[in-house]
């Protein structure tokens, strides 16, 4: 029972550093909350957030950029490439228009124009495909009248095409998208928990190791009659009750923030979760072994778990990062926990293909659980710590 006091003594010493994490993921746990509070099925085009760059002088661009101002909200942007990307990553934008010279012109000799158009948006956005639609319908609708009365001048033209794009409309959609909304927000949040989770718990354990491995408090429990295999196992128990203790707290959050309730796809979810613990648990006692000084803690927090967080999908969409980017990330476990995450919120039935993906992405976890405890398994020999035999001792 004293290396359980002592543990959970040293815990509360240092309950600041270790709170830290739990509190940087509800910070960016935030930045799901639209999407967890839609409940209409009504989708609305003014909720949509459209920057236009108009290289054009035509009367047909002014018109489109009438009616699309009289469809959505129109935003007066103006930055660089480097601050329209931010824009768009924190949905500040939903869509950056770009109208080229000459536009008007290549409408009226009834070119591709809609080609020439550039446009940016957020990957796996849906307000792409409706501002699209919007813009298309437009550009059909002109040429529509350019075509079926080519007698008309273009100011004629114009006319005909304003009044008849004037009527707007309301898009009703399913429950069921209502629901993949909510599930990839949630599968968000739930994501937030690979940086603050991790961080939580290898700094706690790592906290508590450093203090046990000191060489006076080493010499000291030398003497003691409790054996050096006992104490640790009973670090490694403590360990584990602190990290169940924490996931139990951050997932308790997680549920109550999404509101989403137990279903399949929670279920899922907290799955994922769980198999993500136990890699994190084996890392923190594997590298806790190794390290002896707080600096080093503060090395790996910062360089593994806060980079692994970067470049596995936490931090920035992994379908934007360099193909490169993303083999390196694979040879983490926090890429793999949040490719599930995805992989659940983006799903709209759990058949057979979804199960296939599910069971192999949760044994890449398992296989970095086991390869860490291994790890963590051979230090703890080689200090005198936890021993295996698989020999039988022979008889005297």
């Amino acid at each position: 029972m004293s290396v359980f006091k002592t543990f959970y003594y040293i815990l509360r010493e240092n309950k600041v550093s270790i709170l830290l994490g739990f509190i940087i993921s509800i910070g960016i746990s935030f930045m799901y909350a639209g999407n967890l509070k839609t409940t209409d099925s009504a989708f609305e085009a003014t909720e949509s957030k459209i920057a236009i760059f108009n290289n054009d002088d035509s009367q047909e661009s002014k018109d489109l950029i009438a009616y699309l101002k009289a469809t959505m909200e129109v935003v007066n942007f103006k930055g660089t490439q480097e601050e329209i990307d931010d824009a768009l990553y924190f949905e500040e934008l939903n869509y950056v228009l770009t109208i080229p010279k000459d536009f008007g012109l290549s409408l009226q000799a009834d070119e591709t124009a809609d080609n020439m158009l550039e446009v940016q948006v957020k990957p796996g956005s849906f307000n792409q495909m409706y501002v699209d639609n919007i813009i298309n319908h437009y550009l059909s609708t002109y040429r529509f009248y350019s075509t079926a009365f080519p007698e008309k001048d273009t100011v004629e033209i114009n006319r005909l095409t304003k009044e008849n794009i004037a009527e707007k409309g309301t898009i009703e959609f399913d429950k069921s998208y209502d629901r993949l909304e909510k599930n990839k927000a949630t599968g968000g949040v739930f994501s937030v928990l690979a940086y603050g989770l991790f961080m939580t718990v290898f700094s706690g354990i790592s906290i508590v190791n450093l203090a046990f491995n000191r060489d006076e408090i080493r010499r000291r429990n030398s003497c003691s009659p409790l054996s050096l295999k006992k104490l640790s196992r009973q670090l490694l128990t403590s360990s584990l009750l602190f990290a169940v203790i924490c996931w139990a707290l951050f997932i308790a959050y997680a549920m109550v923030y999404t509101g989403v309730g137990f279903t399949a796809y929670t279920t899922y979810f907290i799955t994922n979760s769980l198999v993500f613990l136990l890699a994190i648990i084996a890392f923190s006692i594997f590298i806790t072994g190794l390290i002896k000084s707080s600096e080093l803690v503060g090395a790996v927090n910062n360089i593994f778990i806060l980079g692994s967080s970067f470049i596995g999908g936490v931090f920035v969409p992994s379908e934007i990062l360099p193909d490169i980017v993303n083999k390196v990330a694979s040879f983490t476990p926090t890429y793999w926990f949040v490719r599930t995450n995805e992989l659940i919120g983006s799903s709209t039935s759990l058949d057979s293909s979804f199960l296939k993906e599910f069971q192999f992405n949760i044994f890449v976890l398992a296989v970095f659980a086991s390869v860490f405890f291994l790890l963590a398994m051979m230090t703890k020999k080689e200090r005198g710590g936890l021993k295996f035999s698989f020999s039988k001792k022979a008889a005297a």
